[in-house]
């Protein structure tokens, strides 16, 4: 990729677009000059360039050189508790729309096989925080006896293909239940037919299959090989087949068992297989009954990109370190990490890159070039403001 095509990728969010999202969203009213296209540029910058960031390094880079030409802000200063305040303050959902619209550009460029590409992925990760430093959270276990408990943060995520797709951050109780996040954030989806929606173990209501079954989203999720279920008959005689370095068992239609003895009566598919290099008995629920007995243990294998994809953002992201507490700042963090994630993905795969890790530093590196080159010059914006 040359210096060419990056400034190119950089200038991907059209000032017309920011504009008309401001006003939608009502971002900048009352605002004179930490503008909401200027505030989204100042993270982006921050998560690219460090590793802890905070509001005391965003006040640092806005009075750079570099953010100088990057935003066109001319010469005015601010202060980290100015910026914090604006984090407070923000509406979250310009960010959301910034996010929506760059994955709608960008993320047909991030296509993988028709199969995967269908896939959408959910789980869950949690950030941790001191309870004394917030007054939201959800609380796990019993409070330890010699120091503050920390409470936890949790964002609820979908991947379609390897592209986040939505995240929702969750910050009481009721939604330390997998169940209760990955099911509402599974049925508030605008899934498309032939989409295949994968999620783990974390929630396993019968109710919960039967009630995406008579909504006719297909799901493929993991089963403990202590499964309980009725055998009803076998829907493809697939024993002794390999694939993907496993050996096919049964595919069958069953009931499964509700909690204690009661059976739910509704027709799935289980798939069992044996994982030749840990000798492990696995299991997938299913009600997509054209895909392959292997294509469903393909499609429950996909899941690992979002795992891949958490480490990335808490590892190179930075998203265990929280800008601001409030529940703004934090979903506003989050949505500018998924839009510089799309910006990496896309620079990912143009540069044939082999890791996250690399693809951010290179992209650093390629952003700081374009940047010296605007302080040679009369300002030019890579995003216009």
């Amino acid at each position: 990729m040359t210096t060419k095509d990056f400034t190119k990728l950089f200038e991907a969010i059209p000032h017309d677009v920011l504009i008309g999202i401001g006003e939608d969203t009502g971002i900048d009213k009352n605002v004179s000059r930490l503008y909401g296209d200027r505030m989204l540029k100042l993270l982006l910058l921050t998560m690219l360039r460090s590793n802890k960031p905070s509001t005391r390094i965003m006040e640092m880079l806005y009075e750079s050189p570099f953010f100088n030409a990057f935003s066109g802000k001319g010469g005015h200063k601010t202060r980290h508790s100015s910026l914090a305040s604006r984090l407070s303050t923000m509406n979250p959902d310009y960010f959301r729309q910034v996010f929506e619209w760059v994955l709608a550009k960008h993320g047909s460029k991030l296509k993988t096989s028709k199969l995967f590409q269908r896939i959408r992925s959910y789980d869950s990760t949690m950030v941790s925080i001191s309870s004394a430093l917030v007054d939201w959270g959800m609380r796990v276990g019993r409070p330890p006896k010699d120091k503050r408990q920390e409470v936890q943060l949790k964002f609820t995520m979908s991947m379609y293909g390897k592209v986040p797709s939505s995240v929702k951050a969750h910050f009481n109780q009721s939604y330390l239940s997998e169940e209760k996040a990955l099911k509402e954030a599974i049925l508030a989806s605008d899934l498309a037919p032939g989409d295949f929606v994968v999620f783990d173990r974390g929630m396993r209501s019968r109710s919960s299959f039967k009630l995406f079954d008579e909504q006719n989203i297909q799901f493929v999720t993991k089963a403990s090989k202590n499964v309980r279920y009725q055998e009803l008959e076998t829907y493809r005689n697939i024993k002794g087949r390999q694939a993907d370095d496993l050996e096919f068992v049964k595919d069958v239609k069953v009931h499964l068992y509700q909690e204690g003895h009661d059976i739910l009566k509704h027709e799935f598919r289980l798939v069992v297989a044996k994982d030749l290099k840990t000798n492990r008995t696995l299991c997938f629920i299913t009600n997509a009954w054209e895909p392959s007995a292997m294509d469903i243990a393909r499609i429950y294998r996909r899941r690992w990109d979002i795992e891949v994809f958490f480490r990335f953002l808490k590892q190179q992201m930075n998203v265990k370190h929280l800008l601001n507490r409030s529940e703004s700042g934090v979903q506003i963090q989050m949505y500018c990490a998924l839009i510089l994630a799309i910006l990496l993905l896309v620079f990912k795969k143009k540069g044939k890159i082999s890791s996250y890790k690399a693809a951010k530093l290179l992209f650093e590196e390629y952003l700081l070039m374009v940047l010296a080159n605007q302080l040679e010059k009369p300002p030019k914006k890579l995003i216009t403001s």
